[in-house]
């Protein structure tokens, strides 16, 4: 009946037990599989998703889990994943980049099967307050999603706001692999280490996913979300420094204006009375 005792397995063991205290996840009465407690669409999310559902990809499970709990780089992600990643480098880029890739790709015979994201990116490693991805399977898909993300990009992406700082009008596009948190840990992805799974790691895959309740995740997000997340990146960029936001909207309705003193004339008798000691002291 068991193909292979759990507990032989020592780090599939240890990992179970971080994970199960983690609280993250929950052991379902119906099924007996481990599943993500409070199951729902983030509505802390940073990110304004496009396009189609995560087809392939079950990322809260090879990220949260696989990785953060077991050390573990999943078999697509050390050989399939690959991202266009669009470094957009204000506000106005990246909603001007939510737009073109939300409508774009129902014209474009290349992205009708596109699917990502565009908003904050506050990783203190990561390039940029904002980023944009698309996620591809596999080298080749990528290469040829490229050029045409970079066709609906320069077509729809206004660059003005950072050409009026001295930046560049062409937005910087890149093909990278894989997360760049399993990168910090396991080296450059053209190192040996990613070239191939090993059976030890492959097995201890299964034995996760035998486990774990698969998910897809929906890249569609409804109205009142995706109003939260944009106020939410209209915050950021105030914070960060980057007044892109205002040219979008026509209006300052964020920073505060504080009433200042520093060029008020003080009387001559009201100075000398704050100087020169009274009779009483």
């Amino acid at each position: 009946m068991w193909r292979k005792l759990y507990f032989q397995n020592e780090r599939f063991e240890q990992g179970i037990q971080r994970l199960l205290r983690s609280g993250i996840v929950q052991v379902s009465q119906g099924t007996g599989l481990i599943e993500p407690t409070g199951q729902s669409m983030d509505y802390n999310s940073n990110w304004l998703f496009f396009g189609n559902t995560t087809a392939n990809r079950d990322c809260y499970l090879w990220h949260q889990i696989m990785f953060n709990h077991f050390d573990l780089v999943p078999e697509f992600c050390k050989m399939n994943c690959y991202k266009i990643v669009v470094k957009v480098r204000n506000f106005v880029e990246a909603i001007h980049l939510y737009n073109a890739m939300h409508t774009g790709p129902a014209v474009l015979a290349d992205l009708t099967l596109i699917h990502g994201k565009v908003g904050i990116d506050e990783r203190y490693y990561s390039d940029g307050f904002f980023n944009g991805f698309i996620y591809c399977n596999g080298l080749e898909d990528a290469l040829e999603k490229y050029a045409a993300v970079s066709e609906l990009v320069s077509a729809n992406v206004d660059t003005s706001y950072a050409q009026s700082r001295g930046l560049p009008a062409e937005i910087p596009i890149i093909i990278k692999r894989s997360c760049t948190e399993f990168e910090q840990k396991y080296g450059a992805t053209n190192n040996e280490f990613w070239s191939a799974s090993t059976p030890d790691e492959r097995d201890l895959q299964n034995h996760i996913e035998d486990i774990f309740v698969k998910q897809t995740v929906a890249a569609v997000q409804p109205d009142w979300l995706k109003n939260k997340i944009i106020a939410k990146m209209t915050k950021w960029a105030n914070t960060v420094g980057d007044k892109s936001w205002i040219e979008y909207f026509g209006l300052d309705f964020l920073t505060m204006k504080a009433v200042t003193y520093h060029e008020t004339s003080v009387p001559k008798d009201s100075a000398t009375a704050l100087t020169t000691p009274s009779k009483e002291d």
